[in-house]
């Protein structure tokens, strides 16, 4: 498969991802910010994708018509050894010579074709670093912002980690203890109702991402 062709495939396959992804809304408990920033990020992958195959075309087609035509060998530099009294040898070192100044001169103008190619687009993949730097502030306030109902706040595939990692694949025992999390009136109480789920098994990611939603509804405890 060709670059292009591979590049194309890959855009595709992140429109579906897109379109997936924004599925996602129609279950309950999924937040809509989360759901819509992983949208965002689809969106900018396919963008810098697709700039990669604007600059590779755009390489491509300079080094079709930017390369500079090799001239002809004149006869005129060619010493006949008849009258100069050279040998065949001096004739070849002259074409050598010939063809290695050509060859430095040719150099620079491919480099200068490459460097004008690919300076017009650096606005452009500054705009994108800009980007990415943009949704990780999102996804850091998300993470940051106060909650009021984990069981609202807890998005499909926390749950599911939640339900397989602290609570042994046990539904309910999950259901009962989100309930009670909620209920909880201090940090302390919500911390003693996870550690009675993990006892000394508190310091799994499954663990530290609960105790990150709770310490969200407890923000004046943190």
């Amino acid at each position: 498969m060709d670059f292009n062709a591979t590049i194309d495939l890959i855009i595709r396959d992140l429109e579906e991802a897109r379109e997936i992804i924004d599925d996602l809304k129609k279950y309950p408990g999924v937040p809509v910010l989360q759901v819509e920033l992983a949208k965002s990020k689809c969106k900018t992958a396919g963008e810098v994708i697709a700039l990669l195959k604007t600059i590779k075309n755009n390489v491509i087609e300079e080094e079709k018509t930017g390369k500079v035509i090799e001239e002809p060998i004149r006869k005129d530099v060619i010493v006949n050894k008849e009258s100069e009294g050279q040998e065949p040898e001096t004739e070849r070192q002259l074409l050598l010579m010939k063809k290695e100044e050509h060859d430095h001169h040719k150099k620079p103008s491919e480099s200068s074709i490459i460097a004008d190619t690919f300076s017009h687009l650096s606005g452009s993949l500054n705009e994108q670093i800009g980007s990415h730097k943009t949704d990780g502030d999102l996804s850091q306030r998300l993470k940051s912002k106060p909650i009021s109902s984990l069981t609202e706040a807890i998005g499909v595939n926390d749950r599911f980690l939640f339900i397989r990692e602290i609570f042994n694949n046990n539904k309910d025992a999950y259901a009962q203890a989100i309930s009670r999390l909620d209920h909880a009136e201090s940090l302390c109480d919500a911390s003693a109702i996870i550690m009675s789920y993990t006892g000394d098994n508190n310091e799994t990611e499954a663990v530290i991402q609960l105790l990150d939603l709770v310490k969200r509804k407890f923000p004046s405890h943190g």
